[in-house]
């Protein structure tokens, strides 16, 4: 059963103390079960989110991107055991189009590799994306397993960028929203409204407002953070509120609409690290049941029931309900949802990370000791799967709001673009716990991933569309042809092993992880005539481009910046020595041909070409009519050939313009598709080949030639120990900047959490 804690509870109703009778506990019990059990239909299924880190924000053409992919369970945010295969995409956001596909294993719950940018890649933004057996479903509204990066040919470009533009509060129309909470307003009681303004290009409006009874101001209010802010008034029947705004959008009125004048409704009084209080009202019924549950990712915390007359205060304890977002829902005696809302649950219940380096700053190629200790929010020690990175500063995109805190705990549970999501879990904003709860006030429990109706989509339409293997089969051309065929042989393009794979009676087989780990590309070959029998492949990637998800990527909206502090090149003193060394590009035109990258396809072009093949060369003759020469003809060389009639059988000949033309010879040409059919074989990309970080250790070698390293670490693969610690040590370069560092990671019972510092490198 999915009710982690049933509670049966002693509540205050107008100072007296009431508690269901035996007879009628019975049937509340039931009623509370089945309230409970209403969700465990969506929740049989296994699904997984993935999280990106990559070594930088911003790259050069010509380098190599570094990447760790954090795949967890969904439902219990711990690392998912349940995937082997990663697929990696590299999307070009402007022009939708594909640049880089790959596979990678998956080893508990964490993917790493990298990526070599091509200096061919347009300058630009780029999606990177990444997508596994059960994190991607046909139906899915949104997308959420990106990181946006950014591509420039030098890093010249980064420090001449312009200035960003300053925020500007010049606007014609915003949008204003009011939400009650609960969603509903009830007279006669307090009622708590939230309110939120955007832009038209949704971006945070800060607003002031005045609350109207009538003709009567009975309030003022102003935004408390990002255009959201809230007040508290009690309606009375039969009235008319309006909320106006203030300059300079005094034409604006909202009218505060559907005061019902009986049912039922809830405020949030308290909510702390142990409990939360909600209080009950009730209005137009002189007494009633009422049930009142707590979910969060579809798993039922808390249940509870009582009788209410008026009001009363409901006491819940939050020791079994696990930190993160929670949905809050009000039934009726029916059962029937009267009042439901979002709530944060132990906000600072998060993994503490602690980065601490052995200096306050270091001399170029010397060596850097980082200590990191892993906590959690009581300052016990912590077994955690981090990563770390190191970089010059320039490279970052200080506005990306994307990081493990604010896409586990917020964006894989919220749907929508959220705006500036890492204030929330800064320690240095005071009023963050504030801004969180008006947060989740203006979004709303229909904004809530893990909704009843969201689930039951998915559990109806939700079904996974990649498996971790690749799935092939033997297609007869003519009758009979495949039921002489049992196997086919698998080998790598430098036919260094080769396993023999069997079909099944459909003619199916599979490519296993165990199998993709053969090489970077598999060849399959059947053992029929090619004019019998086929091999065709489904590979995931044609799933996933059919689908398109990162044509529905929600991700966090930036905050932006007032101002900058960017430097000129005039004032930047690092502009001739930060970065990597570019030739300048020349441009040679000539004759071109295929050139296959794949060896093995290379030699079926070779094959191909001569297979069949007649033509012979001799003394720039093709084919002379008098039948001597043994050489075969060159690609591209001019020849004479006989075009008259009458051909000459011995020498010495005549010949001129009219029996006799010159040709251009080329040999036939092949796609990689059709070498592939001609022989009897298929293609399958398997595991991308492994690649190390390079980390020069000056200590054991000392290197007279520059360093222009701008990435200084890069560990994917950090497990702190049992007292939460784990040491670091690299090299600085020749590059004397300030470089950004970062950790970030999961522990073991799914805390997030990270750290930023800085390394100051002088010379």
């Amino acid at each position: 059963m999915a009710v982690n804690r049933m509670l049966k509870i002693y509540l205050i109703v107008l100072g007296s103390f009431f508690i269901l009778s035996y007879g009628r506990a019975q049937t509340k019990t039931h009623q509370l079960d089945s309230i409970a059990r209403s969700l465990e239909t969506y929740t049989d299924r296994t699904y997984t989110s993935l999280y990106i880190r990559t070594s930088k924000d911003i790259y050069e053409s010509m380098e190599d991107l570094w990447f760790k992919t954090y795949i967890v369970d969904a439902r219990h945010q711990l690392l998912s055991g349940a995937e082997q295969t990663l697929y990696v995409q590299l999307i070009h956001e402007m022009k939708d189009s594909i640049v880089w596909e790959e596979k990678y294993p998956v080893g508990r719950g964490i993917a790493s590799g990298h990526i070599y940018l091509d200096n061919a890649l347009p300058e630009g933004n780029y999606w990177l994306c990444a997508y596994s057996a059960h994190s991607l479903t046909a139906d899915a509204k949104s997308f959420i397993g990106a990181r946006r990066i950014r591509i420039v040919q030098n890093v010249a470009e980064l420090v001449r960028r312009k200035p960003a533009i300053p925020y500007s509060d010049t606007l014609k129309k915003i949008q204003f929203s009011l939400l009650p909470e609960g969603g509903t307003l009830l007279a006669g009681v307090p009622n708590r409204v939230a309110f939120k303004a955007v832009t038209e290009s949704g971006q945070p409006y800060d607003v002031s407002c005045t609350l109207f009874d009538g003709n009567q101001a009975i309030g003022h209010f102003k935004s408390a953070h990002a255009g959201m802010g809230s007040f508290v008034f009690q309606p009375q029947a039969g009235k008319t509120y309006q909320v106006r705004l203030d300059a300079p959008f005094t034409d604006s009125i909202y009218t505060l609409s559907d005061i019902r004048t009986q049912g039922m409704k809830f405020r949030l009084l308290s909510n702390t690290a142990d409990t939360v209080i909600f209080r009950v009202y009730n209005r137009g019924v002189e007494q009633r049941h009422f049930y009142f549950r707590m979910q969060a990712k579809g798993i039922t915390h808390l249940m509870a029931a009582a009788e209410i007359k008026d009001s009363l205060d409901l006491k819940l304890p939050l020791q079994d309900v696990p930190a993160g977002i929670a949905e809050a829902t009000l039934f009726d005696d029916t059962p029937a949802p009267v009042a439901e809302r979002l709530i944060y649950i132990k906000p600072d219940k998060r993994l503490s990370i602690t980065a601490t380096l052995s200096k306050k700053s270091y001399n170029t190629k010397s060596k850097i000791s980082l200590q990191i200790h892993a906590a959690d929010e009581l300052g016990q020690p912590a077994v955690a799967q981090l990563g770390a990175v190191v970089y010059d500063g320039i490279y970052r995109q200080p506005i990306d709001p994307k990081d493990i805190q604010t896409h586990y705990l917020l964006s894989t549970q919220l749907k929508g673009r959220i705006y500036d999501p890492s204030y929330y879990f800064d320690t240095a904003n005071a009023d963050r716990k504030q801004a969180l709860d008006l947060l989740l006030l203006t979004q709303g429990w229909r904004a809530y991933s893990w909704d009843e109706q969201s689930m039951k989509r998915l559990a109806e339409n939700g079904n996974p569309l990649l498996s971790d293997s690749t799935t092939g089969q033997l297609i007869a051309l003519k009758k009979k042809s495949k039921a002489t065929q049992h196997a086919v042989m698998l080998f790598d393009a430098d036919q260094r092993g080769n396993q023999v794979l069997a079909l099944d009676d459909q003619g199916a087989f599979r490519l296993a992880p165990e199998h993709l780990q053969m090489s970077p590309r598999i060849y399959i070959k059947h053992f029929g005539e090619q004019n019998d029998v086929e091999l065709k492949l489904t590979e995931p990637f044609e799933t996933i481009n059919k689908i398109r998800p990162w044509q529905k990527i929600d991700y966090p909206s930036e905050r932006l910046p007032a101002t900058t502090d960017r430097k000129t090149d005039a004032e930047n003193p690092f502009l001739l020595t930060r970065g990597s060394i570019k030739l300048k590009e020349i441009e040679i035109k000539g004759r071109t041909e295929t050139v296959f990258r794949d060896k093995y396809i290379g030699q079926l072009d070779s094959l191909a070409k001569y297979e069949g093949l007649t033509d012979r060369a001799e003394g720039g003759w093709l084919n002379c009519p008098v039948g001597d020469g043994d050489e075969r003809p060159i690609e591209g060389h001019t020849y004479i050939v006989w075009t008259g009639p009458n051909p000459p059988t011995t020498h010495p000949f005549s010949f001129d313009a009219t029996n006799t033309k010159r040709i251009v010879y080329h040999y036939p040409k092949f796609t990689e598709e059709e070498l592939l059919k001609k022989f009897g074989l298929a293609r399958s990309k398997g595991y991308y080949p492994k690649k190390e970080f390079y980390q020069p250790d000056y200590d054991k070698e000392k290197d007279p030639l520059p360093d222009y390293r701008n990435t200084l670490l890069w560990a994917p693969d950090i497990v702190t120990d049992e007292n939460g610690n784990a040491t670091l040590e690299f090299f600085s370069s020749d590059i004397n900047v300030r470089f950004y560092g970062l950790v970030e990671g999961i522990s073991g019972n799914g805390m997030v959490g990270k750290s930023d510092f800085e390394v100051v490198v002088t010379k």
